[in-house]
């Protein structure tokens, strides 16, 4: 067998899922709940992973939110925040301005982390 075939094997252990060699910082699990606020209303969400830049939360209701909205977060309380995207129940915001580091440790003193992805 020709020692080429096993030459190139760093696409192996990449993550399949493309966007995640794209983020422009490293997420933290966590698990906890909080509340959008979207068009005057508000949604219960669940938050999944969270950076200074945004984050990624589940949620029970059915909704195709798009644009801005509020995300309620401890310490920080409401936070604007755009939708970058919407499926199956997942929701992933980015903050209109990013976490101040002294903020962001604050508040993930305060969260329950998450030790296994969904």
């Amino acid at each position: 067998m020709s020692s080429s075939v096993f030459a190139n094997l760093g696409h192996v252990m990449r993550s399949r899922d493309p966007s995640v060699d794209q983020r422009r910082a490293a997420r933290d699990l966590v698990d906890m709940v909080s509340h959008i606020t979207a068009d005057g209303r508000t949604h219960g969400v669940r938050i999944i992973n969270i950076s200074p830049l945004g984050l990624m939360c589940r949620t029970e209701e059915l909704l195709t939110l798009s644009g801005r909205v509020l995300i309620w977060l401890p310490v920080l309380k409401d936070r604007r925040a755009l939708v970058r995207w919407s499926e199956e129940g997942r929701i992933g915001l980015e903050f209109v301005e990013p976490i101040p580091t002294a903020g962001y440790d604050a508040m993930m003193a305060l969260i329950p982390p998450r030790r296994t992805a969904w």
